[in-house]
């Protein structure tokens, strides 16, 4: 099946995503359980994150983008990218 890269950027001031971090997150974890989500984390330097979808599509994907919660509220913006993973 095919796999996308969700690249997150935040849009607005950190502090910010404090309400919104639990649904988040809550949101992650529902993904991942469904097996739609292989894998997730936040760049280190506090810009955002990156996230590993598993869907049928692209237009899948891009609904399951939309649908995080910091997408939704404008707090990110996203990039999504179809990958191939290699190694």
């Amino acid at each position: 099946m095919p796999e996308y890269v969700v690249i997150s950027r935040l849009l607005v001031d950190r502090k910010r995503l404090g309400p919104f971090r639990e649904s988040h997150m809550a949101y992650m974890a529902k993904l991942k359980g469904e097996g739609r989500l292989r894998m997730a984390g936040r760049f280190t330097d506090g810009k955002g994150g990156l996230y590993i979808l598993v869907t049928k599509s692209l237009e899948a994907a891009k609904r399951l983008s939309d649908a995080d919660p910091y997408h939704a509220s404008g707090l990110r913006e996203y990039e999504l990218r179809e990958w191939e993973q290699r190694f």
